[in-house]
């Protein structure tokens, strides 16, 4: 899979093909509120 390099909140993120901008900054401790998201659901 490849590999992109973001930056969240000033900070340097790798995130993984397929995963989501929420996943990469939790990845990384950036907590970003959201009423509608968990992980379990598709």
């Amino acid at each position: 899979m490849s590999e992109i390099l973001l930056q969240l909140d000033g900070r340097e993120v790798s995130a993984r093909e397929g995963m989501t901008l929420l996943q990469a900054a939790q990845s990384v401790g950036i907590q970003i509120p959201t009423l509608c998201y968990h992980e379990q659901l598709e």
